[in-house]
């Protein structure tokens, strides 16, 4: 492989592992959301963390390319997949 070519290799590596860290934090984010008492809120966190996980399978294949371009099977593991049973929510009485 040439020296841009690893070069190039490099920057795609870099900005795959820049996505995954950023769709790692939007999906956290969406989980605190999801605690809030404001049913719009948690409505938008859903969809957001479908949209994360839609992105994630992705950048799976982002992942995987760039272990076939580098001759590298195994990769990072930055994110541990958790399987979420249930969020409880707290909603307030309305104050009349």
């Amino acid at each position: 492989m040439s020296a841009r070519e690893e070069q190039l290799t490099q920057l795609l590596g870099l900005m795959a592992r820049s996505m995954t860290h950023m769709t790692a934090s939007v999906t956290a984010m969406a989980f605190e959301q999801l605690r809030c008492r404001d049913e719009a809120l948690q409505a938008s966190a859903r969809r957001m963390i479908e949209r994360m996980q839609a992105i994630s399978e992705e950048l799976d294949q982002h992942w995987e390319l760039i272990g076939r371009i580098t001759s590298q099977n195994e990769r990072e593991v930055l994110v541990e997949e958790l399987e979420i049973a249930s969020v409880r929510v707290h909603k307030e009485a309305s104050v009349s």
